[in-house]
């Protein structure tokens, strides 16, 4: 029996078994990114004169493209990939991601929240709603500095931002990532891997999370990685906030930003380099910690010279229940931006 799901959000399905589809990757179309042989991070930049660290040129060099890319690591979802993602959809149990929109509340970063207004027409029953929102006030997918784009870019002749065009596609503009973001999922449940631990912390604290944390969560929940899996890290934030009382969530959120998150350290850098993630996504305000410990964020390396989409408050709880109780912590997962054209950033559907 075949079973065809279709989905408009961010969703997984988790399975508690051994997929059976062989034949299906042969099935796929052969991509040049199937089989990658990445530099080493000490070899990078991968063409001289570019920023020390940065992949710009290379997935063009692969694919034989010359037309700069605009995908970065999302090209490691290939055919191949996603066929064998599917792999994991057995039971088809669907978890959204989305958060409400309407939280946190107030939005951080001194952001605009979600304001939403409900109206009705003047003849007949018919009844509308509008919202305006900043695009990573809630859960939320980064848009990216990624090879070679410059502020100056966006910025007329006299350094004033340009309002995107509606006719002419800007670089990287968060349009691209329309049906790009299929593939494996793999959460790192490092909230539950601390408590388990007796390591304690508080949530709204620049609690540091290292990479051999990282290393311990993956051994303690039996995962093997690969390349082009996107990464979802549960570190507490939306636990926190749906527990706390209004007055604890003001009291915090009103004030400096402190959060739980990875550490901004060059071991870091290097886990997240070697293993080649596609995307990497957590359920915090920040995937790096804040405030942060260095005089750049993990967002320098992964957006603007990796190419590496970020997603954060992702609604991680339920996910994270389904996946304790089957002991599998693997699944698929669709994931896209609003379909605008030339946007910035955008709340994932």
């Amino acid at each position: 029996m075949r079973t065809i799901i279709l989905d408009l959000f961010p969703s997984i399905w988790v399975e508690n078994g051994i997929a059976t589809l062989a034949g299906l990757h042969d099935m796929a179309s052969e991509s040049p990114f199937d089989n990658v042989r990445f530099p080493e991070l000490h070899e990078l930049p991968f063409k001289k004169g570019n920023p020390e660290g940065s992949i710009w040129g290379f997935y063009e060099e692969i694919s034989g493209e010359t037309k700069p890319d605009e995908l970065g690591s999302l090209n490691l979802l290939t055919p191949r990939r996603i066929l064998r993602a599917k792999e994991e959809i057995q039971i088809g149990k669907v978890c959204s991601l989305n958060w409400t929109l309407q939280k946190p509340k107030p939005a951080g970063y001194q952001r605009m929240g979600l304001q939403h207004r409900v109206f009705k027409w003047p003849h007949g029953y018919i009844y509308d709603d509008e919202i305006h929102m900043n695009t990573q006030c809630g859960t939320q997918l980064d848009g990216q500095f990624y090879n070679g784009l410059s502020i100056k870019d966006l910025q007329d002749e006299d350094g004033n931002l340009m309002q995107p065009p509606e006719d002419k596609p800007i670089p990287n503009g968060i349009h691209a990532f329309q049906g790009k973001i299929v593939g494996r999922g793999v959460l790192l449940d490092y909230y539950d891997y601390a408590e388990s631990k007796g390591i304690s912390y508080n949530i709204n604290d620049q609690h540091l999370i290292t990479a051999e944390d990282l290393n311990g969560c993956i051994e303690a929940q039996g995962v093997a990685l690969e390349p082009g899996d996107i990464l979802i890290v549960r570190m507490g934030y939306v636990k926190w906030y749906e527990h706390a009382s209004q007055e604890e969530r003001m009291n915090i959120l009103k004030g400096p930003t402190k959060a739980v998150g990875i550490r901004q350290g060059m071991e870091e850098v290097k886990w997240l380099w070697d293993h080649h993630f596609s995307v990497v996504a957590c359920d915090a305000p920040a995937f790096e910690v804040r405030p942060r410990v260095a005089d750049w964020d993990l967002h320098d390396y992964l957006l603007a010279l990796w190419g590496t989409p970020i997603g954060e408050l992702f609604d991680l709880e339920e996910l994270s229940q389904i996946c304790k109780e089957l002991g599998r912590y693997t699944f698929f997962v669709t994931c896209s931006p609003l379909n605008i054209f030339n946007g910035i950033a955008s709340p994932p559907k």
